[in-house]
């Protein structure tokens, strides 16, 4: 055998094995999970008549409002009625729900027992007070509304203010399936008569399906029932989860031919020494 053999092969022979060796040991490049479900954004607040519009943007299209808000497609479609094509436009006022509250209860008219150029006002008038009740319920089939099927949640931290800022009170709701037993909500009594905001802060591993804030004015004597929506955030399944690195097949195979190719110099250099 030449010098010249005797020096390349060896150094051929250690650079394939280097090579497949590399091949097996080294991972591929990191393998990314699948993005998480997207978090619903924050219903915008509703109009003095009680109805929450999300207004469309460019390329919006129903599935992306419905992934957004929470709401169903049915809902969309029912509320707007749409085709079920769910044509949209820009800048068009798409229905996503509407907030009910406590019908006011008519009232019999006052009349003057007597002549009221005779009767003197009062130094310090009273105004007076309501309750204000409110419910967080399980919105498991996510249409804004508490069906049947559908219990209170606890762990609801709801806040009432007045818009002039001289009341600020918090609570939390109360768990329960009002279709089998009765249920007492949690109520803010005493409440004295005006304009107020009630808010209320979703428990962790929900996401809301209603709008999270009301107005609302409170009359004497009257009991405002207030039902705010909430849905189990999905979990991310098995296969979301973040993957660290994996090997590439081909790589592996590539290394095996190179490993053998490799091993099987060394034999042939092997038997030309020997013989």
């Amino acid at each position: 055998m030449k010098k010249s053999s005797r020096i390349l092969l060896p150094l051929y022979l250690s650079i394939s094995l280097l090579i497949g060796l590399a091949a097996f040991a080294l991972p591929a490049g990191p393998v990314f999970a699948q993005d998480p479900t997207p978090t619903l954004m924050p219903l915008p607040e509703p109009d003095a008549d009680g109805n929450i519009y999300y207004i469309a943007q460019p390329g919006d299209s129903c599935q992306r409002i419905s992934t957004l808000t929470g709401v169903t497609l049915q809902t969309i479609r029912q509320l707007n009625n749409l085709s079920e094509a769910c044509n949209i436009f820009e800048n068009q006022k798409i229905l996503l729900g509407r907030v009910e509250t406590a019908p006011e209860t008519p009232q019999a008219p006052v009349l003057p027992t007597r002549d009221p150029a005779l009767v003197t006002p009062s130094p310090t008038p009273s105004d007076g007070v309501g309750e204000v009740c409110v419910v967080l319920f399980n919105d498991l089939n996510g249409n804004n509304r508490r069906d049947e099927f559908e219990t209170h949640l606890y762990g609801g931290v709801a806040s009432l203010n007045d818009r002039l800022g001289r009341i600020s009170l918090t609570g939390t709701t109360v768990a329960g399936d009002p279709d089998t037993a009765p249920v007492t909500p949690f109520c803010f009594v005493d409440v004295p008569e005006g304009s107020y905001n009630v808010t209320i802060a979703i428990p962790d591993g929900f996401n809301p399906t209603t709008a999270n804030s009301v107005a609302f004015d409170l009359k004497t004597g009257e009991i405002a029932t207030l039902a705010f929506g909430c849905q189990e955030a999905t979990p991310l399944s098995l296969s979301e989860q973040p993957a660290e690195q994996s090997r590439s097949p081909l790589l592996g195979i590539l290394g095996a031919v190179i490993l053998l190719s490799g091993l099987g110099l060394g034999y042939y250099m092997w038997r030309q020494r020997k013989g």
